[in-house]
């Protein structure tokens, strides 16, 4: 990865620093549109929105079968990256995880005095999907974590 060095003083550092300090613009509505419409889709047909959607912008080939991530796939992609980058992987897994657990809720009942019982209850899935946008650059490594 190369690190562009950028004079803040300089014609190019102030364009970029205009740039940096404007990049939480709110989107146009015709994004926010775009992005509930994708929302819907995905709620009302499912996985085979996620792959329908995923063809159109990421992976015109993926089937869905490739949507789980095999043992196979985890292992080769393990085995392609440097230790270093595993244990520093792994150490941020651990803090963000360290961070979500905090937020956790709890199931509560309540009984009233009439006998009637109210409250919540919490319940972990099996598995969950999540899609991780990557469009035509691989995306940071830590986004899928911290999603």
């Amino acid at each position: 990865m190369t690190v562009l060095i950028v004079e803040a003083s300089a014609e190019a550092g102030r364009e970029l620093m205009v740039k940096l300090r404007n990049r939480f613009v709110l989107a146009d509505s015709a994004c926010r549109d775009t992005v509930r419409d994708i929302l819907e889709q995905v709620r009302r047909e499912g996985d085979r929105a996620v792959v329908a959607l995923t063809r159109k912008f990421d992976a015109p080939n993926l089937t869905r079968e490739q949507l789980r991530v095999t043992d196979e796939e985890y292992e080769q992609a393990e085995r392609l990256v440097e230790p270093e980058f595993r244990e520093t992987l792994s150490f941020a897994a651990a803090r963000i995880r360290t961070f979500h657990e905090r937020e956790m809720e709890d199931s509560w009942l309540l009984t009233r005095d009439d006998g009637t019982i109210t409250g919540r209850l919490v319940r972990p899935v099996d598995s969950a999907g999540l899609y991780v946008p990557g469009g035509r650059v691989a995306p940071h490594p830590w986004s899928h974590r911290c999603s």
